[in-house]
């Protein structure tokens, strides 16, 4: 039975903060030598207001080993805008733990897909909630991956099912184009590739 060789967890845009109404191009990797693989991308809001226009972030493959002009599509996400919800939390959740308090629990119910944004951006984390205790807490589907210390959670965040990379791919990127989203945003891709088989 063969086995794929596979290297995990590369970055195409490491989790950050884009600022309201900016484009943030990712530096492009050589997937040339690659048999495939699969991107993931995350987003988050960073305020409760909403944005005027969804963001939209695309995973962009070349034809070229080099040049800027033979960038093409190979998925596109539009990202909500609306008003979101924002509640802080009250007190240290530890990592390894799954129930974060807070004061208020309005607008949050079970399956939410939210952001706990960290005043350190690299150790913010997405949560999926899976239970609710009114105005007590919120019960997340996974442990705590860091400490969050008056961390601020945020609904409306997003995770996307993964892209293939296409076997043909010369290089890929990511561009995080938050031109008419007027509020600051996190985002992170990442994603796997397949290096040979055995």
């Amino acid at each position: 039975m063969a086995t794929f060789s596979k290297t995990a967890n590369l970055t195409l845009l490491a989790l950050q903060s884009v600022a309201a109404s900016t484009v943030v191009l990712g530096t492009a990797v050589s997937v040339a030598d690659k048999l495939g693989g699969l991107v993931y991308v995350r987003f988050g809001r960073r305020s409760a207001t909403a944005a005027g226009a969804g963001a939209n972030i695309r995973i962009e493959a070349s034809s070229k080993t080099s040049g800027d002009n033979t960038w093409y599509p190979i998925a596109i996400f539009t990202t909500a805008f609306a008003t979101a919800e924002a509640e802080a939390l009250t007190g240290t959740v530890n990592a390894g733990q799954k129930v974060c308090t807070l004061a208020s629990t309005t607008n949050l119910t079970a399956g939410d897909v939210a952001f706990l944004d960290n005043s350190t951006i690299a150790n913010s984390e997405w949560v999926r909630i899976k239970s609710v205790v009114t105005n007590t807490s919120v019960t997340v589907e996974d442990d705590l991956v860091n400490a969050q210390t008056s961390s601020t959670l945020y609904d409306s965040a997003e995770i996307y099912p993964p892209i293939q990379i296409p076997e043909g791919a010369i290089r890929l990127r990511a561009v995080a184009d938050g031109s008419l989203f007027t509020q600051a945003f996190a985002i992170e891709v990442i994603y796997s590739t397949i290096d040979g088989i055995a």
